[in-house]
């Protein structure tokens, strides 16, 4: 039976090899996007308001009327086709205030066509109707923001970075949309003040494009097109905006206080119980057009969104990404390269297994398993020009528990090397006090130094590296990482890799395992075949491998080679087979749950699987996986489910589902199963006014959350919050019982 298996799973790595063979010859020539050059950028003249603009969606002054068009898209997705079914009309103005942007998205469907799964802000554009923004006011072709809306209202921004190889999807900007929808179309109307953008000073002429995403035909279009495996970010295929002329500086002084009060019911040792208020909150001064300078007291996360459990079954420490605002905004400037989330690794290659980040802001307010911890002060700069880029950040975490007051510092300096080189020097420091359990008060010191760079061939080749070095206690580690791909339409081709030694331990980093070599490279081809039916976009298919090695003797640690196939149909849904070969050589016992120990040895298994995702712009949209096969010395057949479901934009239910069945792993032979499940509600009166509430119920970690939201955004990114939080144990779990009731008002005002 396992011979006959093994023939199976082989039979399947073969298969798309034979695909390529066979469908290759007979595959349609992918029109190509033409290289950007200065003579092929289309321009739009942006217009001073003469009179007062009134962002209401409508487009009735005489300054729109008047003002330059910019039409004539292309499409770029799912293939560049220099024109577009669904025309779109842009109009630029500005003031001494607001730099504004109206489009005309004209669709002869109707407003029963237009896709709106929720009205959340940061919502998924790739899932709705979107009208974009991607600007590029610093002249340098590397740095961009983006503004989106859908047709009622939803706002989405984000700072993307390299042509997006680093972007930053949580941040959030001061700025307006207003819409209204026609059964000729829909138009979107934004106001977006300049001191919301930072921008070169004396640049006249900004990078820009203009996107929409028509999503019942899964169409994107540009003004400018791009090539279908980049995004609008990637600002050398954009146009010019000409003659806008920002305001010159100012004061230009913002304040963002809070009050708060909270009653805390919790069982943990030494946890505060009983009912409090606090006040805190920043001070933003842009001194000039493009630096930033941030003061915050008494710092405070508690409308932040909870961490998703997750079931861990690998052998890697699990990496939960930032979610507190305060250090999302402009996370960018201390990002010191490496691997992980939101860099070239992160997103062609190890697609988030492996991490090496020298600076992880997790670090900071929150201990190892989440729990917040409180924050006195801090201060943060920015800067940014055509150039240089600059960025510091110091906290002071106060003492709680056994663990003494602690301070944080990090200060990150790039500089571009002509058009297609970037180089940067980080260098973070952590410092604290730790009292034993015989009250000894000690020090403990971590100081951890970083080099990157970012190197391009032309626009499709990319090379990136990192060095760094850690140093605590006399004990220095060192951690190196590399990444070469070429992105084409039709192909992805590269190598990320890493070396990690055993003492390497930034404390204000994240490092998914030390004393490791790590090496994967990965392929990916696109295939479309004159033959493929008409509902069908692409096949595409290819391994990756990923090998861990000791960095001294070179065994092998652990490795996979996934060879993954995909198909893209035209509404968006895909079907995702995927087989996967595993050797394990743990050298001591791996812990994967308390009560189950992997024995050290050697461990060579087979598993495959099957992902279905489903048109998630329908009001019904489902994803799908399971896989089963061996697992070290066992088996393990594994489903997971997500399923969301919106009767109207206003009412989103959605769940998540993961079970796990173990047999026979670990020492013990043990055989169980674990159930992750994850219930979630958003009600919304409109785009600024939700409710929402999220449960998890986890046995593996035998612990149950609510997370319960009111939010209303009574003036832009100013806030009232009413959160629930509960946190018990279940199936006779040790977790401490803990609730609490919390009201915020967050205020942001211009001075």
């Amino acid at each position: 039976m396992r011979k006959c298996s093994l023939h199976l799973y082989g039979a399947l790595l073969a298969l798309p090899f034979l695909v390529g063979v066979i469908v290759g010859p007979a595959a349609a020539q992918t029109p190509t996007v033409p290289e950007p050059s200065e003579e092929s950028r289309r321009h739009l003249v942006a217009r001073r308001a003469r009179g007062r603009i009134t962002v209401d969606g409508r487009l009735g002054e005489a300054d729109w009327r008047s003002a330059p068009v910019a039409g004539d898209f292309a499409q770029v997705r799912p293939d560049y086709v220099p024109t577009t079914r669904y025309p779109t009309q842009v109009r630029v103005l500005f003031d001494d205030e607001n730099l504004y942007i109206a489009a005309f998205n004209a669709d002869s469907a109707g407003m029963s066509s237009l896709r709106m799964p929720d009205l959340r802000r940061d919502f998924e554009p790739p899932e709705n109707d979107v009208f974009g923004v991607t600007i590029g006011p610093l002249g340098d072709r590397r740095t961009v923001l983006q503004f989106t809306a859908t047709p009622l209202g939803s706002q989405a921004d984000v700072q993307a970075f390299d042509g997006g190889d680093a972007f930053n999807f949580n941040w959030d900007a001061l700025w307006r949309v207003r819409t209204t929808r026609a059964d000729s179309g829909w138009i979107a109307e934004f106001a977006i003040p300049w001191r919301s953008l930072r921008f070169a000073p004396g640049l006249t002429s900004w990078d820009i494009n203009f996107v929409r995403n028509t999503r019942r035909v899964a169409q994107w279009s540009a003004w400018m097109p791009y090539p279908r495996q980049f995004s609008s970010w990637r600002i050398t295929y954009g146009g010019v905006l000409d003659s806008i002329q920002p305001p010159p500086p100012r004061t230009n002084v913002r304040i963002r206080p809070y009050l708060l009060g909270q009653r805390v019911t919790d069982r943990s040792a030494r946890a505060f119980n009983g009912t409090l208020g606090d006040v805190g909150g920043e001070v933003i001064w842009a001194p000039t057009a493009n630096s930033l300078l941030e003061a915050t007291v008494n710092t405070d996360f508690a409308q932040a969104d909870v961490d998703r459990q997750v079931v861990n079954l690998t052998r890697f420490s699990v990496f939960l990404p930032e979610r507190r605002q305060f250090f999302l905004e402009n996370a960018d400037l201390l990002n010191a390269g490496g691997l992980g989330s939101g860099t070239i690794g992160g997103s062609g290659g190890v697609s988030g297994r492996y991490f090496v980040q020298p600076f992880f802001t997790r670090r900071i307010g929150l201990g190892d398993d989440g729990t917040p911890q409180p924050i006195d002060a801090g201060l943060r700069y920015a800067f940014r020009s055509g150039r240089t880029t600059a960025g510091a950040l110091a906290m002071r975490q106060a003492a709680l528990g056994r663990q003494g007051a602690t301070t944080f510092g990090v200060v990150r300096g790039s500089q571009f090397l002509g058009r297609a080189t970037r180089v940067g020097t980080t260098l973070a420091l952590r410092d604290g006090e730790v009292t034993d359990a015989n009250g000894m008060v000690s020090g403990r010191r971590n100081v951890m130094v970083a080099v990157d760079a970012l190197s391009r061939l032309g626009e499709l080749t990319q090379f990136t590296g990192m060095i760094s070095a850690s140093n605590e206690e006399g004990r220095t580690g060192l951690a190196g990482t590399y990444g070469i791909t070429r992105n084409t339409a039709t192909s992805l081709i590269g190598v990320v890799g890493a070396v990690v030694t055993k003492d390497y331990n930034p404390q204000m980093g994240f490092v998914s395992r030390p004393d490791v070599v790590m090496t994967n490279p990965f392929v990916t081809w696109t295939l479309q075949p004159k033959r493929l039916p008409a509902s069908v976009v692409w096949l595409r298919h290819g391994p990756n491998a990923i090998a861990f090695n000791d960095p001294n003797s070179g065994k092998l640690q652990e490795a996979n080679i996934t060879y993954t196939g995909e198909i893209l149909f035209r509404n968006g849904g895909t079907i995702t087979p995927a087989v996967e070969y595993n050797s394990q050589r743990p050298a001591v016992a791996v812990t994967l749950f308390p009560s189950v120990q992997i024995a050290p040895g050697s461990y060579d298994y087979v598993r495959g699987g099957l992902t279905f995702r489903s048109d998630q712009s329908a009001k019904l949209a489902t994803t799908v996986t399971a896989t089963s096969g061996a697992f070290f010395n066992g088996r393990l057949e594994r489903a997971e489910v997500t399923a969301r479901w919106s009767p109207s934009p206003l009412v989103s239910v959605r769940g998540a589902y993961e079970v796990n069945r173990l047999r026979s792993v670990g020492l013990r032979d043990s055989s169980f199963v674990t159930h992750l499940a994850g219930p979630e509600l958003r009600v919304f009166l409109n785009p600024r006014v939700q409710w929402s509430a999220f449960y998890q119920y986890n046995t593996a970690a035998e612990r149950a959350t609510l997370n319960a939201r009111f939010s209303w955004e009574f003036l832009p990114l100013s806030y009232l919050f009413v959160v629930y939080n509960d946190r018990q144990a279940v199936q006779a779990g040790r977790t401490p019982m803990a609730r609490s009731l919390i009201v915020k008002l967050s205020w942001l005002g211009q001075l």
